[in-house]
């Protein structure tokens, strides 16, 4: 038997070994994650936790502003460029350059940079060496994922997690139930690896300045960062400002509902490990269709996993936080619906990307972004921190929307076409929120839900060669 499998493993290509072992990289460091989850609900106070969350949402934004994004130019680079190492040991140069700036102000406006946080001082500092870590690892991650190196990329993620997850738990154990001692050991883990990364990309290297690589990254980020900035804003804005109104503890209530939402990026991130690159090189052979069929597959497949969230929202809580944070329930249905457009709408952003089109990313991105601080500041204060969960799903659907609007216009416009299968996509978005509305109605009738269940996992019997179809489809992207 094994045998039989060390056969079929060799005669697979290397981009359909790379989606196999990046999905796998991805499931262990997301599931190592959502492992230490419960505990850290348990362990830390609804406040304590809700400060992670904040920081988390801080470290976000700050990533767009400290390193301006470079990571985001290296997929374009790598297309245009014949020496990925020097792509690579370019930006990282360019990353340590820009970020002196900010190094001074967060020495000099520390109290400042609190007060605007709502952050205690204690941690002030990690929010200029978290982000700023966190982009050079992103920078060569997206390098590896470019050339289907997943060996080099499985070691470093599980040894981040690992330090993180486990580290971050022995410390909250150990020395001190609070959010500062899991952001401590986030933080040192990131400095650590991010130090090896810029050793070994120069060493590989030694090429840190060049001029052609700095004007088209700085071209192609700096005119984008509002867009960035605004896609960040429209994920954690929400518990930025219920910090503001509401206060840390509702942060954390509303932060595990968040996090139910997010299981789903176990499934994104390593579907987009293969994904994103196979897009790229699509565009570029101009094998529209091909792509096409294979964006509906995904998209199609992310819904369903959606579904499956939704309807065991309250057992997921319940087994992430327990009983403190039941209350959140309710706000699964509309955050997943949220996410399910946040993620649609890449695909069409990619596009314009891919062609350089930057006002037109900017527009859409700005524009849902302020749309979203407005309604999270009136609607927070009438109703609390759940109206946060609607508002930012109302901004992602209109963000999708104007993006897709744009995406046509870039496409009439530099093929003549579009690219992707529109009423594929329209009826795969129109199933999910009617799906979502019945589970919405049945979520209290347990015994209805649980026969639903059954049901559905009697059909998934029935039908599991259709659906070990569809996987094989989405792993030979």
């Amino acid at each position: 038997m094994l045998n039989k499998f060390a056969l079929y493993y060799r005669q697979l290509s290397l981009p359909l070994k790379a989606t196999i072992w990046f999905a796998i990289c991805q499931f262990l460091q997301k599931g190592i994650s959502l492992l230490t989850t419960p505990f850290f609900t348990r362990l830390l106070s609804t406040e304590e936790y809700g400060i992670v969350s904040t920081f988390i949402s801080w470290e976000n934004i700050l990533i767009v502003l400290i390193t301006l994004s470079l990571s985001k130019s290296i997929m374009n680079l790598c297309v245009r460029q014949t020496d990925i190492d020097k792509v690579l040991s370019s930006i990282l140069g360019l990353s340590l350059l820009v970020s002196v700036p900010w190094l001074l102000l967060f020495i000099v406006g520390k109290n400042f940079i609190c007060q605007i946080s709502g952050l205690p001082d204690s941690i002030v500092f990690a929010l200029f060496f978290c982000p700023f870590f966190q982009g050079i690892l992103t920078c060569w991650i997206t390098r590896m994922e470019y050339e289907y190196q997943f060996k080099p990329v499985i070691k470093i993620t599980l040894l981040y997690s690992g330090l993180t997850a486990f580290g971050g738990l022995a410390a909250v154990i150990f020395v001190s139930p609070t959010a500062a001692a899991k952001i401590y050991v986030q933080t040192f883990s990131l400095i650590l690896l991010g130090c090896y990364i810029l050793a070994t990309g120069f060493k590989k290297n030694l090429n840190w300045h060049n001029k052609e690589i700095w004007k088209f990254a700085m071209g192609f980020s700096v005119p984008l960062i509002p867009h960035y900035l605004s896609e960040i804003i429209l994920q954690s804005s929400d518990k930025i400002m219920i910090n503001y109104l509401c206060g840390a503890s509702d942060v954390g209530i509303y932060s595990v509902a968040y996090s139910v939402g997010s299981l789903i990026a176990m499934v994104t991130c390593a579907v987009n490990s293969a994904f994103v690159p196979f897009q790229y090189h699509k565009i570029k052979a101009k094998e529209y269709k091909e792509l096409a069929q294979k964006t509906n597959i995904v998209i199609a497949f992310i819904a369903i996993c959606l579904c499956v969230i939704m309807l065991l929202g309250r057992e997921i809580v319940l087994i992430f936080g327990g009983k403190k944070y039941i209350d959140c329930v309710s706000l699964i249905i509309p955050i997943c619906l949220g996410i399910f457009f946040n993620y649609l709408f890449q695909s069409f952003a990619r596009v314009q990307e891919y062609f350089v089109q930057k006002h037109t990313i900017v527009i859409a991105s700005v524009s849902c972004a302020a749309l979203n601080i407005i309604l999270n500041y009136i609607f927070i204060e009438i109703f609390g921190y759940q109206a946060a969960a609607y508002t930012t799903f109302v901004c992602y659907f209109v963000f999708c929307f104007l993006h897709y609007l744009f995406y046509r216009m870039v496409c009439k416009k530099n093929i003549g076409q579009e690219i992707y299968d529109i009423r594929g996509l329209v009826a795969i978005s129109a199933a999910l929120i009617f799906i979502s509305v019945i589970i919405g109605m049945i979520s209290e009738m347990f015994i209805l839900k649980y026969v639903i269940m059954l049901l559905l996992l009697g059909l998934a019997f029935v039908y599991r060669n259709r659906i070990i179809g569809l996987i094989k489809s989405i792993k030979d992207v």
